[in-house]
């Protein structure tokens, strides 16, 4: 198992969750500690997807740890430089606009800034029926920024 430490933050993409989830467990088969991190949407919404409750416990048995889902929870992952690497997937629209602005108002936007402090980078897998039209001054505006990194959320 290896060692670095990730964050994995889920934003209300909802029909993309099922995908994610898929990810997450890879990731927890090859990393020792993976930390979830939910919106406040993700974490108190109920969809044809799922309900949230399903989801968080989900969470709590692939990782082993209780979801993050507020930002007094996220805000000591820069202080205490708890990550090594956030990934964000899936990262909708309204998420990298926030990030773009430098918003940070949820457990997601708040996690991103506090692992940045430390220079550490980020990961966002966008998930956004935008995100190659309205959505692309964002990517350009985080891509001339440092430590964010995009992939395709499938």
């Amino acid at each position: 198992m290896r060692k670095e430490r990730i964050g994995f933050a889920m934003c209300g993409s909802f029909c993309t969750h099922k995908a994610v989830l898929e990810a997450l467990r890879e990731l927890t088969e090859c990393y020792e500690t993976v930390i979830p991190i939910v919106s406040e949407t993700v974490s108190f919404t109920d969809t044809r997807f799922g309900g949230s409750e399903e989801l968080m416990e989900t969470l709590y048995q692939m990782t082993g740890k209780e979801p993050l889902c507020d930002i007094p929870s996220v805000e000591p992952i820069g202080p205490k430089g708890l990550l090594d690497v956030l990934v964000i997937a899936p990262a909708t629209g309204n998420t990298l606009a926030k990030l773009a602005a430098g918003i940070t108002d949820t457990a997601v936007t708040m996690a991103a800034k506090a692992h940045l402090r430390n220079g550490r980078p980020v990961v966002v897998a966008l998930a956004s029926n935008d995100g190659l039209s309205v959505g692309v001054k964002n990517i350009g505006e985080l891509l001339v920024r440092r430590h964010y990194y995009f992939e395709q959320c499938r």
